[in-house]
């Protein structure tokens, strides 16, 4: 008769435990496969996936605090995942404990993301948002990118540099890796919440795979949807992605955005700075040529009032001459005298006279008094 081990499932564990953690060492594995499902549990939101090659398939976990630095994931992918084995002694189960996706190959994610552009393009999805949406006049703008990211510090410098009309908003994201997708449509949430007159979405440069996020359907989905108009800077010269086609107008690199942004949001003020310098000069124009009026009015008044004084003066000496030729004391150096009574009345006339009357007598060089004492008035025939 056969003997049998018997184990409680404590000790059973254990001992699973001990091989697998000690004696094995299954500590430092990278185990290839192709993504055959995936999703996140838990109150913590971990990743579970399964990995399958030719028929076998390995469950793998992935904890939160290495999604970050996670690739974009689909179904269908080739990659790698480095990781441990653990065998959890409270439930007796094996599990393979990754801490990083490394992708292996295009897998099946290249053929969908081209799909995905030519459905969202036959539905009119990419002629939703034009350039011409954009509005001229920007005063505030939200920038989603990673915080302190080299494409955040080319947008910073640039801002420093160039004068612009509008105030920056930061509204930090993950621009790459599992959670960036998600991340991404909160940080489009929040921008819109703050009514900017334009959003901006950038990051810079790097490995093809950095990029998938911006492939995911449910972003560019409410990139089309939304009312405010959206710019991206996104990669380098060779990466357009989805979001990039969706946005009202995308540009190469983040450097490329900005500073196409800082000369748009001036170029107002420049107009209004033209139109007012070609006002100013109009004016003066003007101004010079009312001058030059003025001045030749006033030339000419001096002229007319120059002429027209000379003629008065020359008037004016012909009517002294006339008075003096007039003034019968003008003739007292020819021998005449003046003649007046005591109420200095001119005598013209002998009636004007009778006896013992006092005249006054002018002569040429002074005045005499005289008492008539004989009166001798020609009689009329």
């Amino acid at each position: 008769m056969m003997s049998h081990l018997h184990l409680t499932v404590s000790e059973f564990n254990q001992i699973m435990s001990d091989i697998i953690h000690n004696q094995l060492q299954l500590t430092q594995l990278c185990i290839s496969g192709e993504i055959t499902q995936f999703n996140y549990y838990g109150e913590n939101k971990h990743l579970y996936l399964t990995l399958s090659h030719e028929g076998a398939h390995l469950q793998c976990v992935i904890y939160n605090q290495h999604l970050k630095k996670l690739p974009i994931i689909h179904k269908g992918d080739q990659c790698q995942i480095i990781g441990q084995c653990k065998f959890l002694k409270n439930k007796g189960q094996l599990i393979f404990s990754g801490v990083t996706i490394v992708m292996d190959g295009k897998g099946k994610k290249h053929p969908l993301f081209t799909e995905r552009i030519q459905a969202f393009k036959s539905s009119g999805q990419l002629t939703k948002k034009t350039e011409t949406d954009i509005p001229r006049i920007i005063e505030k703008v939200c920038i989603i990118t990673s915080n302190q990211s080299a494409a955040h510090h080319d947008i910073k410098s640039i801002l420093n540099k160039n004068p612009h009309a509008f105030e920056s908003i930061l509204i930090p994201s993950s621009v790459q890796g599992l959670l960036a997708p998600n991340e991404l449509r909160q940080a489009l949430t929040i921008a819109a919440s703050l009514s900017p007159d334009l959003i901006c979405i950038s990051r810079g440069g790097g490995a093809e795979q950095d990029f998938d996020c911006f492939f995911d359907e449910h972003l560019a989905n409410q990139l089309c949807e939304l009312t405010i108009p959206v710019i991206t800077g996104i990669g380098h010269e060779i990466n357009t992605t989805l979001a990039c086609l969706c946005a009202n107008k995308h540009f190469e690199t983040p450097t490329a955005m900005m500073q196409w942004l800082t000369n748009h949001s001036m170029a107002p003020i420049e107009a209004l700075t033209d139109e007012l310098n070609t006002i100013k000069y109009q004016l003066s124009h003007e101004l010079s040529n009312l001058l030059q009026t003025v001045t030749h009015y006033q030339e000419s008044a001096t002229v007319q009032f120059k002429q027209n004084q000379k003629q008065l003066m020359t008037h004016l000496e012909t009517l002294t001459t006339q008075i003096i030729t007039l003034n019968p004391l003008s003739k007292l150096n020819n021998g005449f005298i003046y003649c007046e009574t005591t109420n200095k009345v001119p005598l013209k006339a002998i009636q004007q006279l009778a006896k013992d009357d006092t005249i006054y007598i002018t002569l040429e060089n002074g005045k005499a008094q005289a008492t008539i004492t004989h009166v001798n008035q020609k009689e009329n025939k």
